[in-house]
Order: C-alpha cells, then structure tokens, then sequence
C-alpha cells in the first residue's frame, strides 16, 4: 500500500511538471474562423481503431489526469470536425497541438504501453488526415519558376562596339526620361550584349511591358515617383511574376522575404504576395521612396535597392565617393551590383526606341482582368469549369496563390479572373453551395451526353445528380450547358487510395542518432517521411540538429517484414521497412539520392510532395 501511495505521489509530480512546461510554451496563434456554412460531410477517414482517442486511466490525481485527458481530446475531436467541415488547415493545426500536449505532457510514453499505443493511434490518424488532403490535390504543384535574368548578368564584362557607343549617344539626344539616363563604357556594353546575345531577354521585356505597364505606372504616379523605375523590375525579373533568383527572391519586382515582410507582402500556405503583381509593385514603389529620401540621388537608390541600403551606405562612409559611377570605378560595391545600374540604363534605352536597336516585339495586351471577392474557400478548377477558361489561365492570372483553393483564411480574398467572365462567374457560382465550392465540381455537356453519362463519369448516382441540378433523371441536357457534379468531400478515391494503404502498412518506431552533416530533410528521406512529421513526433521547436542527437521516427513499415527493403522509390525518397529500421542510414546514399532528384524549392512544402496538376 505504501509502495501504490508513493507511486501516486510521483506521478502527480510529473503531471504538475508536465502542465508547467505546457503553460511556457509558445502558444499557437489564434485564427479568426471563417464565416459559418453549411457543414461539409466527409466520408469517414482510415482511422486505426474508433474515431474517439480515449487516453488510459494513469495513477495519478484523479483531476490532473482529468484535466489531461479532456485537453487532449478535444483538441483532436475539434480537429476532426474541421476536417470534416472542410476546414483543412484550422484541423491540422488543432491535431499539431493534440500531440505537442501529449509530447510536452511530462509522461514517460513509451515507457508505458498504454499511453504509447494511444500517442501511436493519434499519429496514425493525422497521418492518414493530412494523406487525405493532400491526396485530393489541395495544393498547387510548384509554379514554372525561372531564373531571373538579374543573376545572368553579374559579373560579366562587356566590350563596347563604337557604333553602338555612338547609337547611344545620338539616341539620348532625343529620347524622354524622368530619370538621369547616360552613355558610358559600362552603359554601352551592356547595349552591345543585349543586341548580340540578350534578345530573348528584350523580347521578354517587351511583351511584358505592354501586360504590366499601366499597373505599375499606377502604382509609381501614386508615390510621385518617376515613371523610367519600371524598367527596374525590367531587369529584375523581366515582369516574370515566377523569376526566382539565386537568393531566394521572387515575384516582379524580387522581394526577399525580409523585406516583404518590411512591407506588408504576406506569405503563407495560402498566398506568397512577392508573387502578386499588383501588391508587390505598391510595396516596391513604397520601399523605392524610402531609398530616395535617404540617398537623395537615383543611382544610388538603384544599387540599395539591389544590395541593401546598409551596404551602399557602408561603401559611401568607407569611400567617401556618393557617387555611383565612382564607387562602380574603384569597385566598393557587390559585383552583381556594379552591373546592375548599366542594365537599368540599357534596357530603358532600348525600350524606348526598340526599333532603333533592331527590336520589333508586339507588346502583350494590357493585364485588365474582372475581380471578384471569395468570402469563402473556392476550388480553382470549379470557377474555370464554370467561365469555360483552362485552369492555368487563372493561375496565372492569380500567381500569388499556393493552393487550388482560394484561401480559407483571408474572408475577402480577391480573385483575377479573365476579362469579361465576372457576370457569368457569379451566375454559376451561385448554384454551387458555399460549403461544397472546395469538393463539387461543373461539367459542360458535349454533344448527346446524358445525365446518367455524366453520373458514371464521375462516379456517382443519377439520382444524385439530378437532385443537385433541380432536375428529373429522366430530363435530357442540352449541349453546351453546365451540370453540377456534387462529388462527396474526399473524392476522386482519395481517401480509398489512403485507407488501402493504411491496411497494408504499419508504423513502428525508430531511434536514429543524429550524424555530422545531417539534416531533417536527409533524414526525412531516407525514413520516407516528412521533416514537419521528424519535428512534430520530437517536440523540435526549429529544424536545427545537434549531432548524436536521438530522433523519435515513426516509420511505415510492411507487415511481411521478411521482404527485402526497397532502397529508393519512384520519387526519391529512400524507403526502410521494418526489418531495416534498427539498422544505421546510409547517409552518404541517401545524400546521393536527395541531390540527384530534388528540385530547387522555392516555398515551403506542405507535409508530402506536392502533386502534380
């Protein structure tokens, strides 16, 4: 009796420790939840055993262990309700927290088997919620990202031609400019090369500044600031809304990510707005009038806009040169820098009078799309089945965005569509309820098509189908119309696929010690898991790692463990069943692997590969 009392004791201790520690953590941030709608009804997710997670009775204080017990489990079942309400990334945030509560609990989980078998159901149901998701194509494959034609230029030399020089010379006599445009050595080099080996990079510009010209012109007049600047993000980017450069900088105008933040430009899973060009162009202009009330002359707010105000401002006090040419001449900035006021220059040049340089490129049409705002989630695929317009035409004209979905958490999100579909947009749309624009989907009817066509098509019942567009099953279509396809959430055998998978697999634990040089994403590859899972399961609070670090892998693994272990599958990724898990990685394989079939990422992924459109 004495024995049972003080092992009471003990563990009320470490429950009171656990809830301490819980207390100063990080807490998650608070969203605002969108506006009530119907509730969508998903199909039941391929959870191990039943829905509920009921935690053991541990010895403990009955109210403490009361008190954990509810906490948990709530969390979770009000993950699961927004996952079945529709709200995927409110519920994986609620299922984060479920385990990081368990996690941080101060309980010894695997030290007891009950609780251990519970902590493994949990993370095989959010398993089997986030294969869900992101089974049904919730988010975007990544966007054709291409270099920016900045990085091209850094550190190339250019050889003048005379009659070029001379060109140039004749041409700035007439030519109009708000801003100090010159005839040097580094300015007619650079002419030189783009009439000789940068006429793609020209065209670009051109047809570019026909699309995106009046909206930037916008955006600057509104500033007061000279109109020449376009021809910044000119050589920037070309007017690429997808040109990433080397650092990692995207979108028109190439915000890194500390300046967009700077300015308000957001990025999330949802939205990247260094990608949006009209967002992104309000924030360059504002950040270009802040360079030049601190610089006072033009050029130089060229190269900080490039390099970093602290740098320029460190080359001038070091020089005592505010003068760009002169701190170009002795080489006291970045090289990537040195070029790029020379570019700027070349490129207005040539833009103002192309044929005068051998250029006749048609500029695109003017960017004039229809806006409409989404209060509530919306399937990209659903609003082009509706207009009659190719999916990708509303990706482009929406780059910003991360996801085939327009995003949950912005209630006023405004969506670009192509001019002169707004009417019918809004005509369609609201046949569709609020809380299916996420899952339903619209078919045009081609020629003799009837519902019960339709309804096999997508795998569905007639009556069903008939139901959902105020119709008899009986009723013929007319060619040409839409019909609503109400599929169920969860369709297009998703969840299927992931409940099959989840029968023949199982998930074991794996220790693994952290090794000079590794990293979560190398060591997410080898174990064919994702590194937001290496991190969720070991309560890491950054992706840092400390060598001979122990790691807590919950690995899949085959119930016919005597199968040899595959080394690597279609995509990469090293696979390890369970009969290998207690076995070292091969690190230096599984690095080979990584860099012989990754592709650059660009933005963060969500917790599996993003899937192809």
């Amino acid at each position: 009796m004495r024995i049972r009392n003080l092992i009471c004791c003990l563990v009320a201790a470490i429950l009171l420790n656990g809830c301490a520690t819980t207390d100063q953590r990080k807490p998650l941030a608070r969203h605002t939840p969108p506006p009530p709608h119907p509730a969508a009804v998903l199909d039941p997710l391929p959870l191990s055993g039943k829905s509920q997670v009921i935690l053991p009775d541990l010895p403990a204080s009955p109210d403490s262990s009361a008190v954990f017990v509810k906490q948990v489990e709530d969390l979770y079942q009000t993950g699961m309700d927004d996952y079945r309400a529709g709200n995927l990334e409110k519920a994986r945030e609620e299922f984060d927290q479920a385990l990081a509560t368990l996690l941080e609990s101060g309980f010894d989980i695997r030290g007891d088997e009950r609780l251990s078998s519970e902590f493994d159901k949990i993370v095989e149901n959010v398993y089997a919620a986030e294969a869900a998701t992101l089974e049904r194509g919730d988010s975007l494959s990544p966007h054709n990202y291409e270099p920016a034609p900045i990085d091209s230029f850094s550190g190339l030399t250019f050889p003048v031609d005379p009659r070029v020089k001379q060109q140039a010379q004749q041409e700035l006599k007439s030519v109009h400019s708000d801003l100090p445009l010159v005839s040097n050595e580094y300015v007619d080099g650079v002419l030189t090369y783009l009439q000789r080996h940068g006429r793609g990079y020209v065209d670009r510009v051109l047809k570019g500044l026909g699309k995106y010209g009046e909206l930037i012109s916008e955006a600057l007049r509104k500033q007061g600031l000279p109109q020449d600047l376009i021809y910044l993000a000119a050589g920037e980017s070309a007017f690429n809304p997808f040109a990433v450069s080397s650092k990692r900088c995207v979108g028109i105008w190439q915000f890194g990510l500390g300046t967009a933040e700077l300015y308000g430009l957001k990025k999330d899973r949802w939205v990247d707005e260094r990608e949006d060009p009209v967002k992104s162009t309000e924030a360059a202009a504002r950040h270009l009038k802040e360079l030049y009330q601190t610089f006072g002359d033009w050029f130089l707010v060229m190269a900080a806009y490039d390099s970093g105000p602290g740098t320029v401002q460190r080359a001038v006090e070091r020089t005592g040169y505010a003068d760009y040419w002169e701190l170009r001449r002795i080489h006291a900035l970045p090289t990537e820098t040195e070029n790029y006021v020379p570019v700027f220059i070349a490129t207005a040049l040539i833009a103002k009078d192309p044929k005068a340089y051998g250029f006749d490129t048609p500029p695109d049409p003017p960017l004039r799309p229809d806006r409409v705002t989404v209060r509530t989630p919306t399937d990209l695929r659903l609003v082009a089945e509706l207009i009659d317009r190719p999916v990708q035409e509303l990706v482009s004209l929406n780059p910003s965005l991360q996801r085939w979905t327009t995003p949950a958490n912005s209630p006023a999100f405004v969506l670009n569509l192509p001019e002169g579909t707004k009417s019918l947009y809004e005509k369609t749309i609201a046949s569709i309820p609020e809380g299916k624009r996420i899952w339903w989907r619209a078919h045009r009817v081609a020629e003799g098509e009837t519902l019960a066509d339709v309804a096999k098509q997508y795998r569905i019942s007639p009556a069903v189908l008939a139901n959902a567009n105020q119709l008899d099953p009986g009723d013929s279509l007319a060619q040409g119309a839409h019909v609503v396809v109400p599929l169920a959430p969860g369709k297009d055998s998703s969840l299927a696929r992931v409940r099959e998978t989840t029968a023949r697999t199982t998930k074991r634990v794996t220790y693994y010690r952290v090794r000079p040089g590794d990293t979560l994403d190398l060591i997410a590859d080898r174990f064919d898991v994702t590194p937001y899972q290496i991190r969720r399961w070991n309560n890491m609070k950054s992706s840092q790692l400390a060598s001979g670090k122990p790691l807590r892998i919950y690995a899949q693994a085959q119930e016919t463990s005597s199968r040899p272990a595959r080394r690597v599958s279609n995509k990469g990724r090293a696979k390890v069943t369970s009969a290998a898990a207690s076995k070292k990685p091969n690190t230096r394989k599984a690095a080979a692997t990584r860099k012989k079939s990754s592709t650059p990422r660009s933005r963060s992924t969500p917790a599996a590969a993003l899937p192809a459109k």
